[in-house]
């Protein structure tokens, strides 16, 4: 018996052979995976085998663009031994064209098989948008400024007594924003204020979905005004379309679409933080993320009265270089297009003045973007096209490992930035 069961592990490994984990990473050697001009595309690839057999096989790579042409390939034999780490190194063909690409690293050894997509930048600085800037872009928001301007904004600020924590109170903002509509924010504010003292002011915009944002409790030394534009959390009372409608709502008209007003909904929150003796109208800071991060950049790039602009991976950047990208918001747009027998060049003709990169070549107030490099929703060849409109110069982190997200570091940072600008230790 003791025979066969020796001669059943030697076929077929024992279970101690057979029990293990294999981990497999990729980094490029440059932390935020931007080469430049004569600088080798390298990255490491960290292997660890923690099974008790010896991994043959594969190691290769895939490079294409982002229209997944092929621009180079290869492939090179591995051997890791029992319970082993190796590490290697792949130096990626030279391409000539600014832009982003897309690489593919696969092993197939003993015991797993896998492949990891990491997308990497070159040339950067040279990315440029093929899409015209509107000739009456600026003429265009300065309408829709004198419209909002004309309607009484009948500021509203109710305290909330059950929702307060701690030392912190927190009010109901209500204002009538354009077309008198009514929009509604929250307002945190450390209680037991001293008198004519003015708390800096931290703006928050939301993203997409409608499910807004909420009361922020935060520093003692901060307000936090937490504001939801028509259609998100508590301003959707009127206008409340569905979360893949909210895109596409009155698009066919630039005039009426949904953005011109959620855009001076955001302008109307500053007024707001202008009109409060409490508040420090010197000393704001707009900030979101996706949609949000979209609204904060534009809203900078319009109202000079804002200091300091935060935006994590924002959404709408080069509406026209998304065409034959299958996913949102041009998948959206795209339906719309074909349900409405509406012609997708029109409805790009307005998207041109809601065009992120039309908006940030007068964002001037010092700002913090974060870009994530494997970003299907804000890819950033987009977003550099926004980026390198900006005539000042942004702190810009990139994030070669995340798609739509930032990690818990960037808010770290973004706090601190904010407390330092402000002069509040």
């Amino acid at each position: 018996m003791s025979s066969f069961l020796q001669q059943q592990d030697e076929e077929h490994g024992s279970g101690a052979e057979q029990e293990g984990e294999f981990t497999f990473e990729a980094s490029p050697k440059k932390k935020e995976g931007i080469f430049q001009p004569g600088e080798k595309v390298e990255y490491e690839l960290k292997i660890h085998n923690s099974y008790n057999l010896v991994q043959e096989g594969t190691l290769s790579y895939l490079v294409t663009d982002l229209k997944n042409k092929e621009l180079g390939s290869k492939s090179m034999p591995i051997k890791l031994g029992k319970h082993a780490n190796g590490k290697y190194a792949f130096t990626l063909p030279q391409q000539k064209d600014p832009g982003f690409y897309k690489v593919a690293f696969m092993i197939n050894v003993t015991e797993y098989d896998d492949t990891l997509r990491r997308v990497y930048g070159f040339n950067t600085k040279q990315i440029k948008s093929t899409a015209a800037r509107p000739v009456d872009f600026d003429d265009f928001w300065s309408d829709a400024r004198a419209e909002l301007n004309a309607v009484k904004p009948n500021f509203k600020v109710i305290e909330q007594p059950d929702m307060a924590q701690g030392g912190t109170s927190v009010y109901l903002v209500e204002a009538q924003s354009l077309g008198n509509l009514k929009v509604r924010g929250w307002l945190t504010i450390p209680k037991n204020l001293k008198p004519g003292k003015k708390l800096p002011v931290w703006l928050v915009l939301p993203g997409y979905g409608g499910i807004g944002v909420k009361p922020i409790f935060g520093n003692s030394e901060l307000a936090i005004l937490s504001f939801n534009v028509r259609g998100q959390g508590n301003s959707r009372d009127i206008v409340h379309p569905t979360k893949d409608g909210y895109l596409t709502t009155d698009i066919e008209n630039k005039k009426k679409y949904i953005y011109r007003g959620a855009i001076m909904d955001c302008i109307r929150a500053v007024d707001f933080i202008c009109s409060r003796p409490e508040l420090d109208s010197t000393n704001i800071i707009c900030s979101g993320g996706s949609m949000g991060g979209y609204l904060s950049i534009v809203t900078c790039s319009l109202d000079k009265r804002v200091k300091l602009c935060s935006a994590n991976n924002p959404v709408f950047c080069d509406f026209r270089a998304l065409q034959g990208n299958p996913d949102w918001p041009m998948s959206a747009i795209v339906k719309y297009s074909k349900d409405k027998y509406l012609p997708l060049n029109k409805l790009l003709d307005n998207l041109d003045y809601y065009d992120l990169k039309n908006f940030s070549g007068n964002l001037n107030c010092k700002a913090l973007i974060g870009v994530s490099l494997l970003d299907n929703l804000a890819p950033p060849y987009n977003e550099y096209t926004m980026l390198n409109n900006i005539k000042s110069t942004p702190k810009v982190f990139v994030y070669p490992e995340l798609a739509h997200e930032v990690p818990p570091s960037l808010f770290t940072y973004l706090s601190n930035w904010m407390m330092d600008e402000f002069g509040i230790f």
